[in-house]
């Protein structure tokens, strides 16, 4: 069958080529501005592209700065700055020239990237990992003596859940069902809340899951998300780039970067005077980069509360506490809350990455979300 595919893609090709080459007709625009180039010289096609690209009506590149989405221009995202750009500069100059700064190496600290200091990775993943994308390796002998043997079961069993045993297929676009199902037996075993996962999406990172929920929230810049300041810049970077307004509430560093109730509702009121539609309450657990944490049924009774009061989308993130142990976290407190009131819509993503690659659960709460 491939053999059978790749010939008959060549002899398309081949008269596609063989049409091209036939005598075209008179064309309307001035011979010398732009003359089609034969299909045979990669170097006059390319110099014929160029050309196309520069020419435009006005005599001016088709995209520019004053051209492009407005929206992007408004993109900030502070911890790939100008900083970061400094420091790749100077990384730059030590390349060119050792001796030129008083130093030999620079440390990028912008991001939480453990493995660029040093940071060793946990066997167990990667044999996993590796396993999963050569599972041929399986059917030899010799990776009994190289690899362990829970992760050798560990990988026959995510094999079996994923189509064609063939991890770089393409997927449902939540992930694969199995996976997802596993991860639902797991939240329900160890928390006691029955999780679905059909409502689990994965992702490849926060950022997707992040924009995905900004992409479903945002209509116009009438609409508003409610994140908290400090706050990582994900967020307020990602509501840009939608067309969206940044509603900050703020933590209180007297208190540890406490949440106040009363300055949710403060500043959800200041929004609405200006028109804004508040659509979603974030929190951030742990803060990042404050690192707080918000435990007390008391805190938590009171947020859901307020969105509920609101009418705003709750929308937790939460990142895993160590980066060298596989830990699904789940908010058990507010699930539970969840169950016992008329909350609002809920969503909360796990987020893992500095180990093994980068992971992100999204889980929606509530079952009758037809919008999935």
């Amino acid at each position: 069958m491939r053999r059978f595919l790749t010939d008959r893609a060549r002899r398309a090709v081949a008269a596609s080529l063989r049409g091209a080459t036939r005598p075209a007709a008179p064309s309307p625009a001035p011979a010398a501005a732009l003359s089609r180039p034969s299909p045979s010289a990669p170097s006059a096609m390319a110099a014929y592209m160029a050309r196309a690209m520069s020419t435009s009506a006005a005599g001016t590149p088709p995209v520019s700065l004053d051209t492009i989405n407005p929206k992007v221009l408004e993109f900030k995202y502070a911890v790939r700055g100008e900083i970061v750009t400094h420091a790749q500069n100077l990384e730059q100059e030590l390349h060119k020239n050792p001796e030129s700064l008083p130093f030999d190496e620079i440390l990028y600290c912008n991001i939480g990237n453990p493995h660029s200091l040093g940071q060793q990775p946990v066997t167990f993943f990667r044999e996993v990992l590796s396993l999963c994308d050569h599972p041929a390796l399986l059917d030899k002998s010799e990776t009994h003596a190289l690899y362990s043997s829970d992760a050798i079961e560990r990988a026959w069993q995510i094999l079996e859940k994923i189509p064609g045993r063939a991890t770089g297929a393409y997927s449902h676009s939540q992930g694969v069902k199995g996976l997802r199902d596993e991860i639902a037996a797991g939240i329900a075993a160890r928390d006691g809340f029955h999780a679905s996962g059909d409502n689990i999406f994965l992702t490849d990172g926060a950022s997707p899951a992040v924009h995905m929920m900004m992409q479903l929230l945002i209509r116009s810049e009438k609409d508003g998300i409610l994140c908290p300041l400090p706050q990582y810049p994900l967020y307020s970077a990602s509501i840009a780039l939608h067309g969206g307004s940044f509603v900050p509430y703020f933590l209180d560093e007297e208190t540890g970067w406490g949440l106040e109730v009363d300055e949710l509702k403060k500043q959800v009121d200041e929004a609405r005077s200006k028109g804004i539609t508040v659509r979603a309450l974030v929190v951030i657990n742990p803060g990042n980069p404050t690192g707080q944490r918000f435990l007390r049924r008391k805190t938590k009774r009171k947020l859901l509360n307020s969105a509920r009061t609101k009418d705003l989308f709750f929308l937790q993130m939460r990142f895993t506490k160590k980066t060298y142990m596989l830990r699904i976290s789940s908010s058990t407190l507010s699930k539970r809350l969840h169950g016992q009131w008329d909350t609002p819509m809920m969503i909360f993503l796990w987020y893992r990455s500095s180990q093994f690659l980068k992971v992100t659960m999204e889980n929606v709460v509530n079952e009758e979300a037809t919008w999935k």
